[in-house]
Order: structure tokens, then sequence, then C-alpha cells
């Protein structure tokens, strides 16, 4: 009775859907290497639709994977003419230039038997390419048979839908009034492909092709990761097949370019994410963050040699900064140089007649008339590779910039190089001038290349003899200039004395390129060993991440590795965060954001935002909910300026978290502090969409969750290292326990004092995370140390039992040896503190103090970071208050709500 079961078996199926897949996995890969501009679209209108709109083509695919041959008694043949009729007579495809192929393994059947016309179907494959009208004649006999029967059948079925009627017998009488030049031209659009090829090797083969393809892709891809680029290629075709909007099925050369990138290292990701983020965007606004986001991918695209496909779309944006009345001129001066870069590109051998930037002269004019608006000096190597560029563009193509105004330019830069060298007592700043003159030395007459490179080898042999007293800069980058340049001459064949001066150059300056690139591989493995201790999440394995990484923020505070320098200072204000050590971490979160700004590099901008968005974190965990509040508007100014996705906070944790306290913030000070609620409201309108978009549904959530004092109380005591609103009133606390002892540092709630007072607390705080590393019982734990701070010259005094009364003076010098007598004096009041609940004697405290902490632990380095907590405070979160200003308006909150001794604070639970 077996012989009556169907067969089941879905393996068949399946492996044709798969061959449909890689066939259309084939087509979208050879289109983006042809840059045809093609979208393909899977199992939409045919098995594969490939269209072109800019070009009037589309073409149809059907994909046969199939164990016998055809002929055209075959019903998958008759099937697809009649589909392939039925899209040749929408209006949607009217005005195209229409193609139809049929694609498969298998061949054509050798002989005809009963009536399939095989050969006929043979000779249509062989002549396909130009059929004559004999011919055509022969095959519309057949052809119209097929679709006849097809429409017959059809009419058939919808005659007895009655709604239907009329159209179907309009649609009918067009049918049969078609003249045979209509079959003539759809059969001309028709195209046959029979591979004659058993099914498994037909798949093995087309695997095969396609991984020899991946290569051959315009992108900087790994050479031995083809295997899995194919993978990651075949799953996107496969999820996108499966979508229910045609749209939604479609791809292009930008997804295919995205899938790819993503793949490959975090710049290629970077890159792809911007790709992403910047398609069919119009600039219409000036936002620092966005222009940032655009000049990397050019730069990138530059770099990376990318075709002309990812070319325009950061030209076009680049111009429509450029164009833009807002654009401050330092950043149209950036745009403009990327602008101009990216057109002349880095193929000096691309065969061209004219120039690519013959029609941008006044861009030139413009950028050079400005030259000397710059916002880091370094700027001024653009300036002198763009002259170098056009000096290039001049002799190969005649541009017609006038020579004197080159020169002109040229000697300006120099002058001013010259004139600043000889008066800059920097080292670092000496440093890079000498670098400067170096590289415009080399460029001055571009037909005696040799002359003019020993000229800069002058100036860049001054850089090494002042190495020895340089805080921040590096040979590393010069260095690496060289081995680039010595590359591009081997790559043009040029052998005229060049590459072994530069040889010879880079064997001098190798050691300390090397140094270099010692301390910055040591500062990665510092920032690895780092993560694996934080990742014990106990008290000693925060302690030894915290030494780890201010040994790694050593070796980075450099100008060559200065991102990592920033990113080092915020991870250390994590960790202090951790430890409940509030304003160690907001101090660090202040040299951050001081930093970044002063380095005035805007590709490390984005960074100005995570700082502030720490700062706000440290406030708002130690209850300073008022300075909390001030640093979200900063924050928010900075996201949305500097932050290259702006407020596109797709699974941004960071921004989630900020929300979240400001809205925890916005619910729960009425509760505790009603005579604030009139205050509170009025910084939902200054908000705006901030408010209703994003902090709003959050408030909303809270009060469901927390409907009164008490239950808003459960949460905060599980957050907060203060009490809330600290920072209310006419005095100002800091309370936190460490080491077992609770401290309480308090002074006039006051912007000159906030300053002062938070200085002090920093350091404290520092100091004693130094002292529980050490696993040594140096304090008498269960003390309360109580200690009153008002502005003055440095004294103390112990007006009680573990009572103390200091003052210490307002700061604002800039420079070092000021900034360190300065916190000299802090680290003698906080030692003296320290010294009368010590388990030490007074002389073998201040042996410990010196010998442990100061020489050993470097704590002086560790305490005063990059500037005094006073001027990075007052110059950056304190020159533009606006709230903070009220806070002694209201009365202090004198409800105890949050519990102070917590173990996150220096206690080893274990």
């Amino acid at each position: 009775m077996h012989i009556f079961a169907k067969n089941r078996d879905a393996i068949a199926a399946q492996k044709g859907y798969s061959y449909q897949q890689l066939k259309t996995l084939e087509d979208w890969i050879e289109s983006r290497i042809a840059g045809s501009g093609d979208d393909i679209y899977c199992d939409f209108e045919d098995d594969i639709l490939s269209r072109n709109i800019n070009k009037g083509k589309t073409t149809f695919k059907q994909i046969k994977l199939y164990a016998t041959d055809f002929s055209f008694s075959s019903d998958s043949i008759k099937k697809a003419i009649a589909h392939f009729f039925m899209l040749y007579t929408k209006g949607e495809y009217a005005f195209d230039q229409v193609e139809f192929n049929f694609e498969t393994n298998a061949s054509i059947v050798k002989r005809n038997v009963k009536d399939n016309d095989a050969n006929l179907l043979q000779e249509w494959y062989e002549k396909q390419d130009g059929p004559d009208q004999d011919f055509v004649n022969r095959i519309r006999v057949r052809i119209k048979e097929i679709i006849g029967e097809y429409i017959d059948e059809t009419y058939q079925e919808l005659a007895e839908k009655t709604d239907l009627k009329s159209e179907i017998q309009k649609a009918k009488n067009i049918y049969d009034n078609l003249k045979d030049e209509d079959f003539d031209a759809f059969i001309r659009c028709i195209k046959w492909r029979f591979d004659d090829m058993e099914s498994n090797q037909a798949v093995n083969e087309l695997f095969q092709r396609i991984e020899e393809l991946i290569p051959k892709i315009p992108l900087p891809l790994a050479a031995d990761k083809s295997s899995s680029y194919t993978a990651l290629l075949i799953k996107e075709v496969f999820q996108r097949s499966m979508q229910d909007e045609p749209e939604d099925r479609k791809l292009t050369n930008q997804l295919l370019d995205a899938v790819l990138l993503n793949a490959g290292e975090q710049e290629d990701k970077l890159y792809a994410e911007n790709l992403q983020q910047f398609k069919n965007v119009t600039i219409k606004h000036f936002f620092p963050g966005e222009l940032q986001s655009v000049i990397n991918a050019a730069s990138y695209c530059r770099w990376k040699n990318l075709d002309h496909g990812h070319k325009e779309i950061w030209l076009t944006l680049l111009r429509q900064y450029i164009d833009l009345p807002e654009t401050p001129v330092t950043s149209k001066r950036r745009a403009i140089y990327e602008y101009l870069f990216l057109k002349i590109g880095h193929n000096p051998l691309e065969e061209r007649d004219d120039s690519p930037v013959a029609s941008d002269l006044p861009l030139v004019e413009f950028y050079f008339s400005h030259w000397q608006e710059w916002s880091n000096l370094m700027d001024i190597e653009n300036d002198i590779g763009l002259l170098n560029l056009l000096k290039g563009q001049i002799i190969r193509f005649d541009l017609p910039l006038k020579a004197e105004h080159i020169a002109q330019w040229e000697n300006e830069i120099r002058i001013y190089l010259q004139d600043e060298a000889a008066k800059e007592t920097n080292t670092d700043r000496l440093c890079n001038l000498l670098e400067l003159q170096g590289h415009l030395a080399h460029q001055v007459d571009v037909n005696q290349p040799f002359e003019s490179f020993k000229k800069s080898f002058e100036y860049y042999r001054k850089i090494p003899p002042l190495l020895v007293k340089a805080q921040y800069y590096s040979l590393a980058r010069l260095y690496a200039q060289m081995k680039q340049m010595i590359k591009m001459l081997a790559q043009y064949g040029i052998d005229d004395g060049l590459p072994d001066i530069f040889d010879e150059f880079m064997r001098e300056i190798q050691p300390y390129a090397e140094k270099t690139g010692l301390q910055h591989t040591a500062a990665h493995d510092y920032v690895e060993l780092a993560a694996v201790h934080l990742n014990r999440h106990d008290l000693p394995g925060s302690l030894k991440a915290l030494e780890l990484l201010h040994r790694a923020k050593g070796l980075w505070r450099l100008e060559y590795t200065k991102e990592g320098y920033i990113l080092a200072l915020l991870q250390l204000s994590k960790i202090y965060a951790g430890l409940g050590m509030t304003y160690a971490s907001k101090y660090y979160a202040l040299a951050a954001f001081w930093s970044t700004w002063h380095f005035a590099d805007p590709k490390i901008y984005k960074r100005l935002h995570q700082a502030l968005g720490q700062i706000q974190h440290a406030d708002y965990r130690h209850g300073a909910w008022m300075n909390a509040v001030e640093d979200f508007h900063h924050y928010l100014f900075a996201k949305r300026e500097f932050d290259e996705k702006g407020f596109d906070i797709y699974d941004d944790e960071a921004f989630n978290r900020s929300v979240f306290e400001i809205a925890t913030i916005i619910y729960a000070v009425p509760l505790i502090h009603p005579e604030m609620t009139v205050f509170i409201d009025t910084l939902k309108t200054k908000w705006g969409f901030v408010w209703t978009r994003y902090i709003q549904p959050v408030v909303e959530d809270l009060s469901q969750k927390y409907k009164d004092l008490t239950a808003i109380n459960s949460l905060l005591d599980k957050v907060l290292i203060d009490q809330p609103l600290s920072d209310v009133g006419l005095a100002r606390h800091i309370r936190f326990n460490a080491l077992g002892i609770d401290w309480h540092v308090h002074f006039p709630n006051d912007e000159a004092m906030t300053a002062i007072g938070e200085e002090f607390g920093s350091f404290l705080q520092i100091i004693l995370c130094e002292i529980a590393s050490i696993k040594k019982q140096v304090l008498v734990p269960g003390r309360r140390i109580s200690i009153s701070i008002s502005q003055g010259h440095f004294q103390k005094k112990l007006t009680g039992a573990d009572t103390w009364e200091i003052t210490i003076p307002a700061f604002d010098s800039n420079e070092p040896a000021d900034q360190q007598q300065h916190y000299a004096y802090i680290g003698s009041l906080v030692s003296s503190i320290l010294q009368s609940v010590s388990t030490l004697s007074k002389n073998e405290f201040t042996s410990f103090y010196i010998e442990e902490l100061l020489k050993k632990r470097l704590l002086g380095e560790k305490a005063l970071e990059t500037s005094a907590y006073q001027r990075i405070f007052r110059h950056s979160i304190a020159a533009s208050m606006e709230i903070t200003g009220q806070r002694s308006y209201f009365s202090a909150v004198d409800v105890k709500l949050v519990s102070i001794t917590r173990p996150e604070c220096l206690i080893d639970e274990k």
C-alpha cells in the first residue's frame, strides 16, 4: 500500500530555495563590484528583481535547480513564460528596458518527443542575442500557444467573480487584439541560461564563485575572511527574503557595504555606522559633532580609496556644510580641506584631462585667506599638505591658481612658524613647531624633492634632544609618516636617493618612536588587566584596577595617544564612583572634560558629553541635586553639539542613565521638599522636547511604582551616598563613610566655596583610596570626623574631638609650580586630619605619608591631574551656571532619608 504514499521529502525544495538565495547573493556582489547602482529584491515580482531607476533598466529572474532537463512542454518553462508576459504588461515597467532571465543548472532535452519542441528551445537558446525575424515568427507560434492557454484558464477561473466580469472581459479583448509585433518585442526580452550541470556541483561551484568575488569588492576587507563574509551575506539575503514589505526585501550597495564593514575592525564599524546615519540626509543646521562624523567618514573613504559611490555621499554632505551660512570659519576650513583632498584623492596616476578641483578655486581662496583661524597648532599641518596637493595640480593640469597666491600663503606660514619657534618656551609646543617647519620645508620646491627633504630633516633633527623635557609630544607620528613615505616611494618606483635619506633619519629617531610605542602597548596591557580585576566585583579588585588605570593614564599623557588618556580619565572616574568616592570621581570627569577641550581636537570632542554625564552621575549620587540639574543642562548642550549621533539615543546607556537620574529628581523633590515644586516645574519648560519625549515618560513610570515619600526613599537609599538635596540651603554638606569612618565636610553654600569644598573632598577621597589599597590598618574605624571649611589662607584648627576648622584660599593659577604648591598645602591639611585618627605615631604617619603615599604610590600625581580642581570647575561648569545660584534661596532639608554607611565606600565585606 506504500505506493500510494506521497513523497513529502522537502530536501529538493530546500536546496532549490537555497540555490535561489545564492544566485541572489551572486547578483548582489557583482552589482556592487560593477558599481551599477542596481537595487536587487529577493522574491519580489519574481525570484530576483534587479532594477536601476536612473538607467531605466529592470531585470526579472527565475532560478531553477532541477535534476531533469527542460523543453517547451515543461511546466516550469510554460509558467515562466506566462509569468514573464504578465510582468511585461505591467504599467509600472512600461517605460523601462526590461529583460527576463530564466537560469537553471539543468540543460535542454536532447531530442523532440511528443511535440515538446526541444529543438526549437535549443535554437532559441543559441540565437537569443540576435534572433532573425524568421526565427522569431516560429517562436511566436509557440509563445502565443503557451500564453493563450494561460489566459484561457485564468479567464475561466475569474469569470465566476461577477464583480470583476466587465474588467475581465475588457482585459480578454485587449489580449485578443494584440499584434504580432507586441509578442515579438516580448520574445526579444527573454534570455535563457542552461548550465548543464548536476545540482550538487552547481551549488558548490556557485559557492566558489561567490568566495572568489568577495576580494574584488572595493572595500578594505581581510583577505583570509572570505568564508566569513560569505556567511554574513547569505544570512542577510535570507533575512531580507523573509520580510513582508517589498522595500524591506531590497539589497543595495550601501547595505552590502554596511554588512561587510560591520564585520571588520572598530574603524570599519564606525564608518559603516556613519554610512547608515547619513544616508539621504540633507544638512540644514550646523552641529559640530555631526560635521565631525562626516569628516571622519570622508577621511576613511579617502584613505581606504573607496569608489565613487561612497565619495559622492561625503562630497555632497561636506559641500552642504561649506555652503551653510551658520558654519563657523574654523569648521568650514576643516570641511573644505577634506572636500578638496577627497576630490583630488590618493591616486596620482589616475588618468584624467583636468583637475578635479578646477571648479573649486573660490574654496581654495577662502581656505587660505583664513589660514590663521585654527583651533589646534597642528591644524597647520593640513594647510601645508593642501599647499603641496595644489602645487601638484598646478604642474599636472595647469590649474589656474595664481602662483603669487601660493607663494604668499606659504611665506605667511613660514614666517609665523619661525617667529613662534624663536620665542617658544614650552618644549611640547616647540617640538610641534619644529615638526611643522620640517613639513613646510620639504614641499617648498616640488621640482627638487631631494634638496627639499634634506632641509626638512634639519628641522626634524632638532626635536630628539628636546624630548627629555617634553611631556606630551611624541615622535611616533612623525616616524609613521616617514614609514608611509618610504612605502609610497617604493610603490611608484622612485629611487633617486630619497629612500636612503628617509631610512637614515628613521634609524636615528626609531628609539624615541619605539619608546612611545612601548608606552602605548604597556598602557593597553594595564587597561586589559584592570578589566580582569574589575570583573571580580569586589573591593580589592576595584582598588587594583584603579592603580593599573592610573599607570595607563600616565603612559598615555601624550599628543599621540591623547584619546587613550581621556578614556583612562573617564574610566578612573567610573571606578571612583563605584567605590562611593563621588568627588574623586567628579574630579577625574572634570579633568577628562578639561583635557578634551584643551586638546582642541574636534575628533575627540565626542568625549565632552561623556565626561559631563559622569559629572552629573557623581553629583546625583552624592545628593547634590541642584548641581546635577545644572550638569544635565551642560550635558544636553554637549550631546547635541558634539555627539556624532546627536539625539539618536537608541541603546545609549549613558543618556538613559542621565535621563533616569533627572526624572528621579523631578519626581522626588516635590515629595521631599514641597517648597521647591514651582522651581521644578520651571525646569520642565526649559527642557522642551527632551522633557516631553524622554524625561516625562520616566517620571510617569516612577509615579506608578513609588507612590509616596516612603516608597521613593526605598529607591534612593539603594543608590545615593548622601542625603538628597545636600546642596540646598545656606550650608553645603558632603557626607560619606570610608574605612569605617564617617566623614562630614561642610562649608558655605555659594559658588566660590563649592569649588574649594569639593576640591578638598576630592583630595580626601583620593588619599583614602590609596590608604585602602595598602591593606594596612592605618586609621582607627568608628570615628566621626567633622571638617568645616571657609575661605582664607591655609590654616587648620582642632576645635573639639574629631572636629576641625580649616581655611583654603580661592585658587586660579595655570602655572604648574603654583598648582603643585597649592595641592601640597591641601595635602598637609589632609595629612594632619588623618594623623589625628591614625594608629601610627605622628612621626610614623609623617614617614608613611611621604615614603609610602607620595613617593611610592605617587599620590601627588593622582591628586593633581592636568589642572587644579578649582580652576577646572570655575572655567567649565561654573562658567555658565543658571540654576545653582538659587540653591541658597531654599531652606535646607532636615529629614534623614539615606543611610550613609555603605559597603562600596572602601569597606571590604570579606
